[in-house]
């Protein structure tokens, strides 16, 4: 009688657990049709957030100098400068920035701005030494890594233009 009673208590156990994984297989089934949409909704908005991207760039970059030909840092830039630690660093990395920027070889003006800025951006990459002061840099003037950089990138290039045989004023003229 008691083994009787084991085995009411396991068939009972085993039709409750069929029930709840049944259950979870419909809900992992739902999930599944779910995230087959989104994939497909993502693979429509992909393109469109693509296009949106150059128009952010800008915007970011407006706040901290206004697009204008040259591109010259505004007063929060300026201040990014003074009080973030990234005059100090260009400074110091002045010549090793100059060599890998010299290397690239510009023909004009708008390459040679575009590269020294990306050599900026790629700073803490290259040079992991700095990557604390840029970072302390940044959250003491409440500005992120990213603006911190932009401004240390603009004020680079205005540094060392005349040195690659450049004048901001080049900027202003159309691309040839």
């Amino acid at each position: 009688m008691f083994f009787d009673k084991i085995d009411k208590a396991k068939k009972v156990g085993n039709w409750v657990s069929s029930i709840l994984l049944g259950n979870t297989r419909e809900v992992i089934a739902r999930i599944d049709e779910r995230t087959i949409r989104m994939q497909e909704d993502l693979k429509d908005i992909k393109p469109k957030v693509d296009d949106m991207f150059p128009k952010v760039d800008i915007l970011w970059k407006d706040r901290l100098a206004p697009n204008h030909s040259p591109r010259q840092l505004n007063e929060r830039g300026r201040s990014i400068l003074k009080d973030s630690g990234i005059k100090e660093i260009i400074d110091e990395k002045k010549e090793s920035l100059f060599k890998i920027i010299k290397e690239k070889n510009c023909k004009n003006a708008y390459d040679a701005e575009a590269v020294v800025l990306s050599i900026v951006v790629d700073l803490p990459n290259s040079f992991p030494d700095v990557v604390e002061k840029l970072k302390t840099g940044a959250f003491n003037t409440g500005a992120s890594l990213s603006d911190v950089l932009l401004v240390g990138g603009i004020y680079l290039r205005d540094l060392i233009f005349p040195e690659l045989g450049f004048s901001i004023d080049e900027l202003d003229k159309p691309k040839p």
